[in-house]
């Protein structure tokens, strides 16, 4: 027992970085965070974090700044700036986004990868999106979708701080 508990600590020693990111919760709560990067946290934080999950590079862009783990199904990107939902807080993050199935949301235990359809049974109808992209405002959400074998699947899941929505008829369930 006692070689077993020196073996686990070895590789944890190890594992450093990585044992220190997979520490960390990985759930997604909705307008709040992805696992350990916060809306409102500072944004070189959030990059100290993904540092965790392996490779970080910036995204300096017209259109959205921040850091990405750029490996696919491995992280979160950040961003201060993000256009499309009109958000530009400098220095801070206002939205977090990932392709990592690890995480999932508190609401439903909902991952990417998942056909929207389990999205849609669980938060309703969307207020909004663009393209690809489907939002609810309210509850701080964003999903981007595309085809897969068994219909439209969620492929990227987003978080930002909940935004103000007509009134409107809860969803049925």
């Amino acid at each position: 027992m006692r070689g077993l508990a020196i073996a686990l600590g070895v590789l944890a020693l190890i594992g450093g970085s990585f044992a220190a990111a997979t520490a960390q919760p990985v759930a997604i709560q909705l307008g709040k965070a992805i696992g350990p990067i916060e809306i409102g946290m500072p944004l070189d934080r959030a990059r100290t974090v993904m540092e965790g999950f392996g490779t970080v590079e910036e995204v300096d862009t017209p259109t959205a700044r921040g850091f990405c783990n750029p490996d696919s199904g491995v992280g979160v990107c950040a961003f201060d700036r993000w256009q499309v939902l009109g958000l530009n807080t400098p220095g801070t993050v206002a939205y977090v986004i990932t392709d990592d199935a690890r995480f999932a949301t508190e609401s439903g235990g909902h991952k990417v990868g998942q056909p929207l359809l389990e999205f849609l049974r669980t938060f309703g109808l969307y207020n909004g999106g663009q393209g690809a992209i489907l939002r609810w405002d309210g509850r701080g959400l964003a999903v981007e979708v595309g085809p897969a074998e068994s219909g439209i699947a969620v492929r990227i899941i987003g978080v930002f701080t909940p935004r103000a929505v007509s009134a409107m008829a809860p969803a049925a369930r």
